[in-house]
C-alpha cells in the first residue's frame, strides 16, 4: 500500500492534467459548434469506437493481472501472455470491422436524424478511429504489467498523449476541421503506444512481448475467463449507446449535451474512481489469494477509502456545480439552459456513483478468484432492466431518462450482486460499509447546507465557484481534524483500559 500511497497523488495530477487537456477540447468544440449536429456526429463516433476498445482493454487488465500473480515461471507466464494478446488483437479487428459494416449500413436507425452530410462525417470519423484504436490493445497490456509491479505514475503519463495532441491542434489551428481533430486523435493513440513501448522495453526488457501464438491450456483458460467480461462489458457499452440513441432521438444538441455531461462526471470517476480501483486491484488479489478472509476484510476499507474521496466531492459538486458548469460551458453557442440540462444530468450521475464503486470492488472480488461469469450474468440482467426502464420512462419524463434509467440500474445491480455474494458466502461487511457511507453522506450534506445558508453571490459564476470551494474545503478540514482528534482520543482510551 506504501507504493499506492506515495503515488496517487503523482497520478491525480497527472490525470488531472489529461482531463484538463480533453476538458479544454470540449470547450473549444462547445464554443465554436455548440449542440449541433456535427458535433454531435463526432462524439457519436468516439462513442462506438471506445466503446469496442473500453471492453478489450478492460478485459485484458482484468484477466492478465491475477495470472501474473500465479506461482509458476515467468518464462511460462510470458508465452501465455503473448499468445493471449495476439489472439485478443486478431478478435478486436475482427469486432471492428463487423462494427463498421454494421453502422455503414445501418446508418439510417443508429442516427437517423443526421443529415446526409453529417451521416457521412459520422461513418469517416467512426472508419479513423476504429483503426487508431487498435493501438490501445498494447497500452492495456503494458499498463497491466506496469501497475502489477506498481509503476502507476508512467501509464498516466503516457495518458496524457491523446489529450494533449487534440488539444494543442484545436489550440494552433486557424480553421477549425472536425475530420483533421479525428486523424489527430487517431494519431496519438499511435503514438503513445510507440512510446509506451520503448520506455517498457528500456526500463524492464522482460516485458517485451512478441506476437506468438500457441494456444496451450494456460491460454485457452485466460480466454474462457475473457469471454464473460467481453460479454458484460458489451451490453454495458451496448446500454451506452442506447442511451445516445434515445438522446439522439429528444432532438438536436441531446447526444452534445449528454457527451458533456460524461466529460465532466468523468473527471470525478477517471480521477478518483477508476484511479483508485486500479491502483488496488492488484494489491486486492494479492491479499485475497494469501487469506480470502483477512483480504475481504481489507476490500471492505478500500470501499471506504475510495468513496470517502467521492462522497465529499459529489456533495461539493452538488453545492457549486451550476456554476462549475457555467464557467465552463456558457460562451459561444453554448446557452444558459443548455448548462442547467447538463447540470441536472450530472446531478443524476453523481448522485450514484458512490454505489458503482461498491458494486465494481463486488466484481473485482469474482475476478481474483477466476470467476467472471457471475458478474457477467450480473451485467447483462442490469443492462435488461436498464434498456426496458429507459423505454418506459423516455416516454413518460422525456430527455432525463437517459441518465436517471441508468442510475436506476446502478442501485439494481449492485442489490444483485450482493444477493448472489451472499449466497456464495463471499459477500464482505456491507452493513459496515453502507453505515460508513452514511457518515460520508451525513458529513457531505453539512457542507451543502453550509455553502447553500451562506449563499454568497457576487453575480459572477467563476467567483461565486471559488468562495463555494473555498468554504467547503475549509468546513471539511476542520470537521477531518476533529475526526483525526477524536479518533486518536477513543485509541488511547482503549490502549489504557488494556
Amino acid at each position: 500500500m506504501k507504493k499506492i500511497t506515495y503515488s496517487f497523488p503523482i497520478v491525480i495530477i497527472v490525470s488531472l492534467l489529461t482531463q484538463l487537456f480533453g476538458l479544454g477540447k470540449t470547450l473549444i468544440l462547445a464554443k465554436n459548434f455548440g449542440a449541433n449536429g456535427t458535433l454531435d456526429a463526432f462524439y457519436l463516433a468516439n462513442t462506438f469506437t471506445i466503446s469496442v476498445f473500453t471492453i478489450v482493454g478492460s478485459s485484458i487488465m482484468t484477466v492478465v493481472i491475477p495470472s501474473l500473480n500465479e506461482h509458476i515461471e515467468w518464462e511460462e507466464v510470458k508465452k501465455s501472455v503473448e499468445s493471449y494478446t495476439f489472439i485478443v488483437k486478431l478478435i478486436s479487428i475482427a469486432v471492428s470491422v463487423l462494427l463498421f459494416v454494421v453502422l455503414f449500413l445501418g446508418i439510417n436507425i443508429v442516427a437517423p436524424k443526421f443529415s446526409t452530410q453529417n451521416k457521412e462525417l459520422f461513418i469517416v470519423m467512426t472508419a479513423i478511429l476504429l483503426i487508431s484504436q487498435q493501438f490501445k490493445i498494447q497500452a492495456s497490456m503494458q499498463t497491466s504489467f506496469s501497475q502489477n509491479e506498481g509503476m502507476y505514475i508512467m501509464p498516466k503519463v503516457l495518458d496524457i498523449i491523446p489529450y494533449a495532441i487534440p488539444f494543442l491542434y484545436l489550440i494552433v489551428t486557424p480553421k477549425m476541421s472536425i475530420i483533421a481533430l479525428t486523424i489527430f486523435v487517431g494519431i496519438s493513440y499511435a503514438l503513445e503506444t510507440i512510446v509506451f513501448n520503448y520506455i517498457q522495453k528500456r526500463i524492464n526488457p522482460k516485458y517485451t512481448l512478441k506476437l506468438k501464438f500457441k494456444l496451450t491450456s494456460r491460454v485457452r483458460s485466460m480466454l474462457l475467463d475473457t469471454i464473460p467480461i467481453l460479454i458484460s462489458s458489451t451490453v454495458f457499452q451496448i446500454q451506452i449507446l442506447i442511451s445516445n440513441y434515445f438522446a439522439g432521438t429528444f432532438g438536436k444538441g441531446y447526444i452534445t449535451l449528454l457527451s458533456n455531461t460524461n466529460q465532466i462526471m468523468g473527471i470525478f470517476q477517471s480521477l478518483f474512481v477508476v484511479n483508485l480501483i486500479n491502483m488496488i486491484y492488484p494489491r486486492l488479489v494479492k491479499d485475497l489469494k494469501d487469506d480470502f478472509i483477512r483480504g475481504l476484510q481489507k476490500v471492505d476499507k478500500y470501499i471506504s477509502l475510495t468513496n470517502l474521496v467521492i462522497v465529499i466531492l459529489i456533495w461539493g459538486f452538488l453545492a457549486t456545480g451550476q456554476d462549475l458548469v457555467n464557467v465552463l460551458f456558457v460562451r459561444g453557442a453554448f446557452s444558459h439552459n443548455d448548462a442547467r440540462i447538463v447540470f441536472n444530468f450530472c446531478v443524476v450521475i453523481g448522485i450514484v456513483i458512490q454505489f458503482d464503486v461498491i458494486r465494481d470492488y463486488f466484481y473485482r472480488i469474482f475476478y481474483a478468484r477466476g470467476d467472471t461469469k457471475t458478474p457477467m450474468l450480473n451485467s447483462i440482467n442490469t443492462v435488461l432492466f436498464n434498456v426496458i426502464f429507459l423505454v418506459i420512462l423516455a416516454n413518460v419524463i422525456g430527455p432525463i431518462s437517459i441518465v436517471l434509467a441508468p442510475a436506476c440500474g446502478t442501485i439494481y445491480s449492485l442489490v444483485s450482486i450482493s444477493i448472489r455474494m451472499n449466497k456464495a458466502r463471499i459477500l464482505p461487511n456491507l452493513r459496515a460499509i453502507l453505515k460508513r457511507l452514511l457518515l460520508m453522506n451525513l458529513a457531505g450534506a453539512a457542507m451543502y447546507l453550509l455553502i447553500k445558508m451562506i449563499n454568497i453571490d457576487f453575480h459572477s459564476s467563476l467567483i461565486n465557484l471559488l468562495i463555494n470551494i473555498c468554504i467547503g474545503a475549509v468546513f471539511i478540514g476542520i470537521l477531518g481534524l476533529v475526526s483525526y482528534v477524536g479518533y486518536k482520543t477513543v485509541q488511547k482510551r482503549r490502549n489504557l483500559e488494556k
